[in-house]
């Protein structure tokens, strides 16, 4: 029965007096409710807290101390009383029909799958396309299980986000959550996490909206020109190769084969740097764990070199 499906929706917020209104706001409008709001406030030093007591009972706030987005979201998965877990982002918004349409996607699957996620619209000054569009991603149906999650996870770019993602608060646990440590592309390790060990299912349409108010994203920062981009990598590659023992041999090669690029990109910004030391040390990395990655990007990096 989709009235027994309970969802707590889960806000990390730092620093959103402008924003967090609209998102909570969101929650509340939703045709199907959640059964309860959680306000993560990870240290703000703004007017957040009065903001929400503003809307009493109805949002529950906990505060902790500056720890990152990871920390706050594993913090309202810790808190939640559901089974299922909706994140939201303190600066985005969801559209009324978001939790009906992914209730709706549970019940039809007799709630099987581990993630369930839906399309979302980029913020404005991108120019408010659908994600999945950028993706290359797109389902034919209201709903589309995937017993194999990876195929989808491992695309180029997945086609998930969290905003627009319900989670079994169970499979979140017992993958270890989000990395603390890690400051950028730890929804990228969750979610090869996930597509490796649990179905999960595409819901047609857009339930969120991103927005470009608030705080610069880090995804803005940390881009893949940055070294932290590819030291985040080069652990999210490791962290699925020693945490999933049951990869197939193409799903191994594929993560291998990802990490060495990843060395290759470290030590080719470090070659940038003048750092010749590191550079050489990460280069040989590369080449140790996949010689013909190694060789095939060097030939590539050669020939960009000689059209210019």
């Amino acid at each position: 029965m989709r009235e027994n499906i309970q969802i707590s929706a889960v806000i990390p917020s730092y620093n959103r007096e402008k924003t967090i209104a609209k998102a909570i706001d969101s929650i509340l409008e939703q045709e199907y409710p959640a059964s309860e709001i959680i306000v993560i406030d990870d240290g703000s030093k703004d007017n957040t807290r009065k903001i929400i007591e503003n809307y009493g009972a109805r949002v529950r706030y906990v505060y902790q101390e500056n720890q990152g987005v990871s920390a706050a979201r594993n913090q309202g998965v810790n808190e939640a009383k559901c089974e299922w877990i909706a994140f939201l982002d303190s600066d985005d918004y969801w559209l009324p029909e978001h939790l009906d349409h992914m209730v709706n996607a549970i019940e039809r699957t007799e709630g099987v799958a581990g993630l369930y996620f839906c399309d979302l619209y980029l913020p404005p000054d991108e120019g408010k396309c659908r994600y999945w569009d950028r993706c290359g991603f797109k389902i034919d149906s209201p709903s589309e299980l995937k017993r194999d999650g990876a195929d989808w996870a491992f695309m180029r770019n997945q086609p998930m986000m969290l905003q627009a993602s319900v989670i079994r608060k169970a499979s979140y646990l017992e993958i270890g959550g989000l990395p603390r440590d890690l400051r950028t592309r730890e929804d990228t390790l969750l979610f090869f996490k996930l597509g490796l060990l649990y179905p999960i299912c595409a819901v047609s349409g857009c339930g969120a909206v991103m927005t470009s108010d608030g705080n610069t994203r880090l995804t803005q920062i940390y881009d893949s020109r940055s070294l932290l981009y590819w030291d985040a990598s080069i652990f999210l590659y490791k962290e699925v190769l020693a945490s999933v023992n049951s990869l197939r041999r193409e799903r191994r090669k594929f993560i291998t084969n990802s990490l060495s690029g990843s060395y290759y990109s470290v030590g080719r910004i470090f070659f940038q740097q003048k750092n010749y030391l590191s550079a050489i040390k990460n280069l040989i990395i590369s080449g140790f764990i996949s010689p013909s990655v190694f060789i095939k990007t060097f030939l590539d990096s050669l020939g960009r070199r000689k059209g210019k």
